[in-house]
């Protein structure tokens, strides 16, 4: 037991009293007893090996079960499994139970360190040593502001992309504006102004290129439907002259076939005459019937023509629709897009590395707070480099935050600004 009272003993922080046990907490349990009449110890191998406080706060032994050791100490422990196994065995005298922590529970280590999370406790284990083990305090690394600097040239080249692309969506845009409202092709006072510059020029003389010649292929489609028109409208002038002279060529071959047939009636005349004469008459009433259906045709491809010239229109005019649609939903993601890439510039190149400035400041003398659970509940223990930690502490570190370490601070110059990454006003 004096090895255990030695172990105990040291993990105290502040005041000398008993360890009390937690999940994670290894133990070594012996359990020996006197034999009667040869006086030899007997050691219990059952209990030989390592046993672990489980998360339920229990730790399960063999032969006795189960044991509460959750805020008990080890002498709890040992005394307990010397009472069960009295019980359980019918031996007249408890044996000799001993429990030793061998591994505690861990602790942990969380805010501005290097390596934040849990470290296995040692005794004696002071604040700043257990700082240490988490890699020491958050430094700022050497490379941070050359990081800085490439995250910049980055956004810079994104916000050139996008640029270039928002101005060449507003120039169609402005294009098939013109297109569906059948108007003349004008563009935004944005593009205007900027027209000297060789991208912005190259932008609009493609756009004006675009709709000369989607108005030029719609306007050769309408002016040769409007020729297959007028060739349509001469045939028909064509065939009705001569839908005419046939029917005063029937006419006469009429009165001819009726005084034919008065002679023949008289025997005056014979009847292969007659029977010429009508077959003349036939021959003439189809090639006339010919004649007007093919007007009919004509007509019916005058109004197909008419119909076509409608459609291409309507055509043209819903595929620009389309396309204005398209247009706009991608010159809203592009502006998005766009205003992203600004603020990460304004980050990587203004606030960030004053932040960074500000917060190495902050992180000379930072603070400590231990949380440490008693009793059932958590509280807060502001502490020094030299306090003592206890296993399942968790050790808490935070900048001491003066008004400058605060972040950003709003009152920079704008020559300070500019020095630590230039300005944002070329885009």
């Amino acid at each position: 037991m004096a090895t255990f009272v030695l172990l105990a003993s040291v993990v105290v922080a502040r005041a000398e009293e008993p360890y009390h046990l937690g999940p994670l907490d290894q133990l070594q349990v012996k359990v020996s007893d006197l034999r009667a009449g040869t006086g030899e110890a007997y050691q219990w191998q059952a209990f030989n090996g390592d046993f672990t406080v489980g998360a339920s706060g229990r730790v399960s032994l063999p032969v006795v079960g189960e044991i509460e050791a959750s805020g008990r100490t080890t002498t709890d422990i040992a005394t307990d499994i010397a009472e069960r196994l009295k019980t359980k065995a019918g031996l007249a005298t408890k044996p000799d139970a001993s429990v030793q922590i061998i591994k505690f529970r861990p602790f942990y280590v969380v805010g501005g360190v290097e390596k934040p999370g849990g470290y296995e406790f040692r005794p004696n284990l002071t604040v700043l040593q257990g700082i240490s083990l988490a890699g020491g305090i958050q430094r700022v690394p050497t490379d941070v502001l050359l990081q800085f600097v490439r995250d910049a040239v980055q956004s810079r080249g994104e916000i050139k992309q996008l640029s270039a692309t928002r101005f060449a969506l507003i120039a169609r845009q402005a294009r098939l504006d013109a297109e569906v409202k059948d108007t003349p092709l004008t563009f935004p006072p944005e593009l205007e102004t900027r027209s000297k510059e060789p991208e912005i020029a190259r932008i609009l003389r493609e756009e004006r290129l675009t709709l000369e010649a989607r108005h030029g292929s719609l306007t050769a489609q309408i002016t040769n439907l409007k020729q297959s028109k007028d060739f349509l409208t001469e045939q028909i002038s064509s065939l009705v002259s001569k839908d005419a002279n046939t029917g005063e060529q029937i006419q006469i071959i009429k009165q001819e076939l009726a005084r034919i047939s008065g002679l023949v009636s008289k025997g005056l005349s014979a009847m292969p005459r007659q029977i010429e004469t009508s077959q003349t008459l036939a021959t003439l009433e189809s090639s006339r019937l010919d004649v007007q259906i093919a007007v009919i045709r004509a007509r019916q491809d005058i109004s197909r023509a008419d119909r076509d010239i409608l459609d291409l229109k309507d055509q043209r005019r819903n595929t620009a629709l389309q396309e204005l649609a398209e247009t706009r939903i991608r010159l809203n993601e592009t502006t998005a897009k766009l205003e992203s890439a600004r603020n990460l510039l304004y980050q990587a190149e203004i606030r960030s590395p004053a932040t960074v400035v500000a917060n190495a400041e902050a992180y000379t003398k930072p603070e400590y707070i231990i949380l440490r659970r008693h009793n059932g509940k958590s509280e807060q223990i502001t502490a020094e480099e030299g306090d003592l930690l206890q296993p399942g502490d968790v050790v808490r570190v935070q900048p001491h935050l003066t008004e400058t370490a605060k972040g950003f601070v709003p009152g920079m110059s704008a020559e300070t600004a500019r020095t630590l990454g230039g300005s944002l006003n070329d885009f």
